[in-house]
């Protein structure tokens, strides 16, 4: 009897040993997790101090004169994007030489009125999944980096470009997409801008809404102009009360979009989608 206490004895110490060093690299983990984080947000905040500055200007549509008693007309390059001239974009002075030196995978810069989303948009040539996991200094870990997989190209010329982005705890990275399932937020910010040395892109926002966790660029032939059309025609139907829709603008398979996409806690198989098509092109001075 002694025997057996004695030795059920033991193997609670033995119990409560592993469970104080699971616990203890618990700890270690989550420090180690932390700090990485931590030191991941500076580097980000160091690029946006040391390479980005900001100002308001309004971007003109490119003219060419006629004579000095006629009218200025746009180029024929600025069809399809009329009234860039009325857009007050927010424009960031971006280094991107500079930012080629931190990291030769930035090749644009996203930035997202009302929300903190103001990152550098990173595609890695060969692995589609490398920053998912790994931060803009290559580091391996969280938040990861806003970026695009190989499926697009770098020009911002195909029918839907998808960002990815995680949705973070503390708001970062695409956490903020989540603002979007709010009715008024979604009807007062309705666009997105993206910078690359030669122009400024602006989005204006038509959907936001959950959506399967279906890969866009690889489940749908958005290359094809008829299945893209069915596609687009297809997002309204996307029904559930986080859901909002600007039907007045019009959409058509000519058309380019962007989808910035992030994950919704809990659910797994799900993903939130902004959506905005591409309505102005202005040149940076660069």
């Amino acid at each position: 009897m002694k025997k057996k206490k004695a030795n059920k004895k033991k193997g609670f110490v033995v119990v409560a040993w592993i469970c104080a060093i699971g616990f203890a690299a618990c700890i270690v983990w989550l420090i180690s997790y932390y700090k990485d984080l931590q030191s991941a947000r500076r580097e980000l905040e160091a690029m946006r101090e040391n390479y980005v500055t900001e100002e308001v200007v309004t971007v003109s549509e490119p003219v060419i004169e006629v004579s000095e008693n006629e009218v200025l007309i746009p180029e024929e390059e600025a069809e399809g994007y009329p009234g860039i001239e009325d857009y007050d974009v927010p424009v960031r002075n971006i280094d991107f030489a500079a930012l080629h030196e931190e990291n030769e995978h930035i090749y644009a810069w996203i930035h997202v009125p009302g929300t903190v989303i103001d990152y550098p948009v990173l595609q890695h040539p060969e692995d589609n999944a490398f920053y998912l996991e790994h931060n803009v200094d290559g580091s391996a870990g969280y938040p990861g980096c806003i970026y695009t997989e190989n499926f697009n190209s770098t020009a911002w010329d195909d029918p839907n470009t998808v960002l990815y982005g995680h949705n973070m705890r503390d708001g970062s990275m695409f956490a903020n997409l989540h603002y979007f399932e709010d009715g008024v937020f979604f009807e007062e910010n309705r666009f997105i801008y993206i910078y690359t040395p030669e122009e400024i892109l602006v989005y204006e926002i038509f959907a936001a809404y959950e959506f399967s966790n279906v890969h866009l660029l690889i489940g749908i032939d958005t290359h094809n102009e008829e299945n893209f059309g069915r596609y687009l025609e297809g997002i309204y139907q996307n029904e559930g009360i986080n859901n909002h829709f600007d039907e007045s603008i019009e959409v058509t398979s000519e058309d380019r979009i962007i989808t910035l996409a992030t994950c919704i806690a809990g659910k797994p198989n799900k993903r939130f989608l902004v959506q905005g098509v591409l309505t102005a092109i202005g040149t940076t001075d660069e």
